[in-house]
C-alpha cells in the first residue's frame, strides 16, 4: 500500500489491475511494466496511440536503447497495454516488435537449388549431364521431365552408387554389377521394397541423364526380379508405437490451443503453443502429406466459408501426382467441423498476426514472412507430439493413424479411409496404411466422422 500512495491515479490503477490479472508476478516486474508505461505516456499521455505512432516510438525504442534493452522495455510497454486496452493490443506490439527486431537475413533454397546441392556431391564426370537435365526440367521440361523430389533422390542415389563403385564412372552398368549392389542393400538391413526403390532411380539415372536412350534387359531382368520379391515380401510394417489415435492428436491440438488462450501473456510464445497445436488439429483432420500441408494459406487453400464450412484447395504442384499431371490437378474438399472453424478464427484474429502479415497458415517464428517448410513442419510436429503424448509421430504417420482408425471403428471403413486419404484404391490403403491389429483407438474419432456417411465430400473432423 505504501507503494501504491506513491503514484499517480492512473498508475495506481495499472498497478491494482496488475495485482489482481497477476498475482503471480513479482513487485519488480510490476515496477518494470509502470516504468515503460510511464515513457508512453510522456509520448501520447492517457490515449491509445494509433498503430503507425506506436510502432514509431517502438523503433524509438530499439535506436535508443539497444535491441536487447529495447525488446525488454517493449515487451513491458505491451503488458501495460494489454492489461489496459485488451489482448488486441498486446498482439499489435507483439507484432510490430518481431518486425522491428535485427533479424539475421535468411535465403531459402528452392527445390531446384536443393537439387543441384545434391549434384554437387556427385562425382565431376556425372555432375555436368545431371544439371543440365535439371535445368531443362525447371525451364524447358522435357518429355521425359522428373519432379524435383524424384530428381534430388537420384542424385543421393547415384551419389551412393558411385562410392559403392569407389569413383569409377567409365565402366558401363551392368545387370551383374546392380544384383552386387542390390545384396549389398539388403545386408545393411534395407527392407526389399527400399533396395528395389534405390535400384530403379540407379538405372532411371542412366536411361534419363547419364547414357540418354541406355537401355539393357539384364538390368531389366534384375529389377522384375526385385519387383517379384517386393510384391512377395509386402511393405515393411512401420513402427506400431508410432501409430497412436488420430483423435488423440486431435483432441492434443485442442488442449494446446485452449491452454495458450487461456494463458496469462498473449506473446509470440502463446501464439506458437497455438500454432502447434492448430497444426495437430488440422492434420487429423485433412491427413494429407506434409508438404501440401506446409502449402495451406488462409487467403487461397484454407478459407473459411460460412460457420461451419472450410473450403480446401490445393494446387497439384504440392501433391503427390507425376509431374506432367501437377498442373491441372487438385486437391478440393470440404471441412465442415465448428470447431475446427472457431480455431482457425481465433487464429486468424488474434494469433496469427502476432508472426508477421502474411497468410500461410503455418508461418515460421524464426524466418518472419516465410511460412514453415515442408522439413520444418515435420519437425514442429514430431516434436510436439514427442512433448505433449510421450511419442514422437512423424507427421506422414497421421495418415496411418487416419486410416487406421477409421477401419477400426467405423462400418466400411475401409472405404472411408479410401476417401480420407484421397486414395483412388481401397486396396492401396488396406494395404499399407491399416495397422489395426492391437491398436486401441477412442470411438469418438470413428463418430465424427461417421456422422456425415452419406457425403464422402464432406470430411466431418
Amino acid at each position: 500500500m505504501a507503494r501504491k500512495r506513491k503514484l499517480d491515479p492512473e498508475t495506481a490503477r495499472l498497478w491494482d489491475r496488475l495485482s489482481k490479472r497477476h498475482p503471480e508476478y513479482p513487485d519488480s516486474r510490476r515496477a518494470s511494466i509502470l516504468s515503460a508505461y510511464r515513457g508512453y505516456r510522456e509520448e501520447f499521455g492517457s490515449r491509445l496511440a494509433s498503430e503507425a505512432a506506436l510502432r514509431g516510438y517502438l523503433q524509438s525504442l530499439f535506436r535508443e536503447k539497444g535491441a536487447n534493452q529495447g525488446y525488454a522495455v517493449a515487451m513491458h510497454l505491451r503488458d501495460a497495454l494489454r492489461t489496459l486496452w485488451g489482448d488486441d493490443t498486446g498482439a499489435t506490439v507483439t507484432r510490430h516488435v518481431r518486425d522491428i527486431q535485427p533479424r539475421a537475413e535468411v535465403t531459402l533454397k528452392s527445390e531446384w537449388d536443393a537439387i543441384r546441392g545434391a549434384v554437387a556431391h556427385l562425382p565431376a564426370a556425372w555432375r555436368t549431364p545431371f544439371n543440365n537435365f535439371v535445368t531443362r526440367c525447371e525451364t524447358d521440361p522435357p518429355d521425359d521431365i522428373l519432379s524435383p523430389f524424384s530428381l534430388k533422390s537420384m542424385a543421393e542415389v547415384l551419389n551412393r552408387w558411385a562410392h559403392f563403385r569407389r569413383g569409377d564412372t567409365s565402366r558401363p552398368l551392368t545387370g551383374a554389377e546392380l544384383t552386387e549392389y542390390a545384396a549389398y542393400l539388403a545386408d545393411k538391413g534395407l527392407w526389399v521394397s527400399a533396395v528395389l526403390s534405390a535400384v530403379e532411380k540407379i538405372y532411371m539415372s542412366y536411361t534419363h541423364i547419364l547414357i540418354p536412350g541406355f537401355r539393357s534387359g539384364a538390368c531389366q531382368a534384375v529389377l522384375r526380379d526385385l519387383k517379384g520379391r517386393a510384391e512377395t515380401a509386402g511393405p515393411k510394417r512401420k513402427n506400431p508405437a508410432q501409430i497412436v489415435p488420430a483423435s488423440l492428436l486431435y483432441r492434443t491440438g485442442q488442449e494446446m490451443m485452449a491452454e495458450a488462450q487461456a494463458g496469462p501473456s498473449h506473446d509470440i510464445r502463446a501464439a506458437t503453443l497455438y500454432r502447434n497445436g492448430f497444426l495437430l488439429t488440422v492434420a487429423a483432420a485433412l491427413p494429407l502429406r506434409r508438404r501440401a500441408l506446409a502449402s495451406l494459406d488462409l487467403a487461397t487453400s484454407f478459407c473459411l466459408d460460412e460457420r461451419p464450412v472450410i473450403q480446401i484447395d490445393i494446387p497439384g504442384h504440392y501433391l503427390k501426382l507425376r509431374q506432367n499431371k501437377k498442373n491441372y490437378s487438385r486437391y478440393q474438399a470440404q471441412l465442415t467441423s465448428p470447431a475446427l472453424w472457431d480455431a482457425a478464427q481465433a487464429w486468424r484474429q488474434r494469433f496469427r498476426p502476432m508472426f508477421d502479415e502474411g497468410t500461410a497458415l503455418f508461418p515460421s517464428v524464426r524466418i518472419k514472412g516465410e511460412a514453415l517448410v515442408s522439413d520444418a513442419l515435420g519437425q514442429v510436429f514430431g516434436d510436439t507430439t514427442e512433448q505433449r503424448i510421450g511419442v514422437r509421430v512423424p507427421i506422414h504417420r497421421v495418415r496411418d493413424c487416419v486410416a487406421t482408425e477409421a477401419i477400426e471403428e467405423m462400418e466400411h471403413g475401409a472405404g472411408w479411409a479410401r476417401v480420407l486419404l484421397d486414395h483412388t484404391s481401397t486396396q492401396t490403403t488396406t494395404k499399407f496404411y491399416d495397422h489395426s491389429t492391437g491398436v486401441a483407438v477412442s470411438r469418438e474419432f470413428g463418430q465424427l466422422v461417421a456422422a456425415r456417411r452419406s457425403d464422402p465430400v464432406d470430411l466431418i473432423l
